[in-house]
């Protein structure tokens, strides 16, 4: 059976992934599909807005036949850190043929050459991110100076789109693994990422902007027509998952981080990734007078400092994942954690279990003591992001559901 991974985020799962799939199949012939989903934090460092398995049943009704919970140690972090650690489990996996990923370019013709620079770190490479970061620029806008420099300013332009960014470090990754994984690239179609616009294909910002207008049932019924055709599955199957979103998690989530930072040295913070030239200071600071969280990160980003690193600061301080167990946890070889199939699914996992290269877990408290000791530090961080979310976006509190809460079968 020929297999695709897509690594995903699915907060919410809309047309543009449906979309994604479609193609990816029909480019490939697979007949299987495997979602690499981040669970309960996103890669720019916010709180899906449903729970995972919540979206994992939203994916398995829309042509996943296999979701995987990404480990938050990787689905939380930079676009290098998400990819690889990503990556690395598809190639562990051993079933996978082809990971299929968005792009704003499409062309793999255009994100190889960018992918190889980026991978193989070239003395020039280094020399020129070396200067401009000298010259007072953030890491994100030295690196694309770089790159204008050497390949020239059509490459370096693909640096600007957040999917052609992902799609470069998927392309590393896959290059320095020296993997036999075939990269596969779908033209995003559809609002831009962030993007509030009317569309066929609303972006998933979009689609969380209208549920958090309609969380009510005097609202269902405008909430129908306004995502009438817009979602790949009936938009009343969203309903009782609305009815369990706490839409003010935030203000919980600021409460939290003072109750963490206040009360602790202002040092303490420089343990965490992304904490450094004083920012410790500022997040300190901020904390003391903000309203809202929407507030407090208004008050700490700046041009050097965008909203994604500060939002992944704070959640890993939430987390308590500090830059020593990321780097390690980072070399450690991770597990499978299964959130959800059908019968294809089963039939991946079947093949995946033969292949005896990568622990397989359904149930955590059934597997743990299976688990070495950097594994079991990596499920913690999982289980506690599952804590957090259900304790600051969810109306019914469910402790340490990671326990009791097998895969759906679908």
């Amino acid at each position: 059976m020929n297999t695709i991974g897509i690594v995903s985020e699915y907060n919410p799962f809309h047309l543009g992934h449906h979309h994604q799939i479609k193609e990816s199949v029909k480019k490939t012939g697979a007949q299987g599909v495997i979602a690499l989903m981040s669970g309960s934090l996103t890669q720019r460092g916010e709180f899906s807005l449903f729970n995972k398995w919540e979206k994992s049943r939203l994916a398995l009704s829309s042509g996943v036949d296999l979701v995987i919970e990404l480990p938050v140690v990787f689905a939380g972090q930079s676009a290098e850190y998400f990819s690889s650690g990503a990556v690395r489990i598809l190639e562990l996996c051993g079933v996978c043929d082809f990971l299929c990923f968005g792009s704003e370019s499409g062309d793999l013709h255009d994100l190889l050459p960018l992918s190889q620079l980026l991978a193989d770190e070239p003395p020039a490479f280094k020399e020129n991110l070396s200067f401009f970061l000298s010259q007072g620029y953030s890491f994100a806008k030295a690196r694309e100076l770089t790159v204008k420099t050497l390949l020239g300013f059509n490459v370096s332009r693909l640096l600007l789109k957040p999917n052609n960014i992902l799609a470069t470090e998927y392309l590393k990754a896959l290059r320095r693994l020296n993997s036999s994984i075939q990269p596969v690239t779908i033209k995003r179609i559809g609002a831009d990422y962030h993007s509030l616009e009317d569309s066929n294909f609303l972006s998933a910002t979009a689609i969380r902007s209208i549920l958090s207008q309609f969380s009510n049932d005097q609202n269902q019924a405008k909430l129908y027509q306004t995502l009438e055709q817009k979602l790949p599955y009936p938009t009343e199957r969203l309903m009782p998952l609305l009815k369990n979103v706490n839409f003010s998690g935030k203000q919980k989530m600021l409460d939290a981080l003072r109750l963490l930072i206040l009360n602790d040295h202002v040092a303490a913070l420089k343990l965490y990734p992304d904490v450094s030239e004083g920012l410790e200071h500022k997040i300190k600071d901020a904390l003391k007078s903000a309203e809202n969280y929407d507030e407090l990160i208004a008050n700490i980003i700046s041009k050097r400092i965008p909203k994604t690193r500060v939002n992944r600061i704070l959640t890993n301080r939430l987390l308590d994942l500090k830059k020593t167990d990321l780097d390690r946890l980072n070399k450690t070889t991770p597990y499978l954690r299964i959130l959800g199939f059908n019968q294809i699914g089963r039939e991946i996992l079947r093949q995946i279990k033969n292949k005896d290269q990568i622990i397989m877990i359904n149930n955590p408290r059934k597997k743990i003591n299976q688990l070495n000791v950097c594994q079991q530090q990596m499920l913690h961080y999982d289980i506690r992001a599952t804590d957090l979310h259900n304790l600051f976006f969810e109306k019914t509190y469910c402790y340490h559901r990671d326990f009791f809460t097998n895969p759906l079968l679908f």
